[in-house]
């Protein structure tokens, strides 16, 4: 009789084995489909429509890509960031660039990497004939290399950078409690691993112990005491320092604005001149085909053979004039410096 209910005992530990490796070796397989799914997945930036261009572009800058904004180079003001809330370009990723320039227009650039205070702005970048451009990092400035679709290649370099705005900050922070979101994910999946493996280790251990309950005597067991701390700790109340509170003053310049540029104009020189006119057609002449055009107008009888002098304004040359440049100066806000310890914004 005891060892029919250790042989139940046994097939009913082993049915659990068996179906916590099923589920175990499904989940794996739905895991392995997701990511190849995944990674199926073609992402973009931008969205495509009648009007749009594309490219592609690689991220190789060794860093993830957080900001990501275009505009025609006549707008004033960039798009949003082409990066929704939590998403971001991975290094070596390649994702295909849905754009739409106005006609003459060019191509400007916003690229901006996760932990750096600053995004890198490229103004009027040629588009024509490009095949693919990749953002890299050089001397702590982001670069595209671009090639074009005859295979000549192009560095270009940043027109100007910035210091990260609220919003673009913003994104980057929600990006990060995206990533601690995945990371967490992975450690409770782990964990459920863990968990199951050690459900597997007591189903056997619950086997040996009936086992052994059989074959055993009553067993006296002393129990343990644990020394108890009388005295409680007390924690010290460090003084913590006052948290600094930046005074945030405009940094400014004064900056030339040209509203007309400096040029020269060739103003025509002119004087009077007199020329002699024949009465009958009011053809020109000059002093050595007077007498023979009259004489034709009498001898085929087409008018009276008369003549008379005008007086003209003809232009003999130009004189060039001068005129500079008309500007104005207007003072703009480059950016913002603690006037306390000099952090700038």
């Amino acid at each position: 009789m005891k060892t029919k209910q250790i042989l139940t005992a046994g097939a009913i530990a082993l049915s659990m084995i068996l179906t916590g490796c099923s589920a175990s070796s499904t989940g794996t397989k739905d895991t392995k489909t997701s990511e190849v799914t995944k990674k199926k997945e073609v992402k973009t930036l931008g969205q495509k429509t009648k009007d749009s261009k594309s490219l592609k572009m690689t991220n190789n800058t060794g860093k993830k890509i957080t900001v990501f904004e275009t505009k025609s180079s006549s707008e004033e003001s960039f798009s949003d960031n082409l990066l929704e809330n939590g998403d971001v370009v991975k290094n070596k990723e390649e994702r295909t660039l849905y754009y739409t320039v106005k006609e003459n227009d060019k191509l400007d650039v916003k690229i901006g990497l996760q932990d750096e205070d600053k995004t890198f702005v490229f103004k009027d970048v040629d588009i024509t004939d490009t095949k693919k451009v990749d953002v890299s990092l050089k001397e702590d400035k982001v670069n595209l290399d671009v090639t074009k679709k005859d295979g000549s290649t192009a560095t270009l370099t940043p027109s100007e950078d910035s210091v990260k705005t609220e919003e673009e900050k913003k994104d980057e922070s929600e990006v990060k409690q995206e990533e601690k979101k995945e990371e967490t994910a992975k450690s409770n999946t782990s964990n459920k691993s863990n968990t199951s493996e050690s459900k597997k280790d007591n189903i056997a251990s619950t086997t040996n112990t009936s086992s052994n309950k059989n074959n055993s005597s009553s067993s006296s067991s002393k129990p343990s005491s644990k020394p108890s701390n009388s005295s409680n700790s007390s924690s010290s109340n460090s003084s913590k320092p006052a948290e600094h509170t930046h005074d945030w003053v405009a940094v400014t310049e004064t900056r030339t604005v040209v509203d007309q540029p400096a040029y020269d104009e060739q103003v025509p020189i002119t004087e009077m001149k007199a020329f002699d006119i024949c009465n009958d057609c009011g053809a020109e002449l000059n002093s050595s085909n007077i007498d023979s055009h009259v004489k034709d107008h009498m001898i085929n009888d087409t008018g009276n053979g008369g003549w008379h002098t005008e007086w003209r304004e003809v232009v003999t040359g130009y004189q060039t004039v001068h005129h500079d440049a008309v500007t104005h100066t207007e003072t703009v806000t480059t950016g913002y410096r603690c006037s306390t310890c000099g952090a700038t914004k």
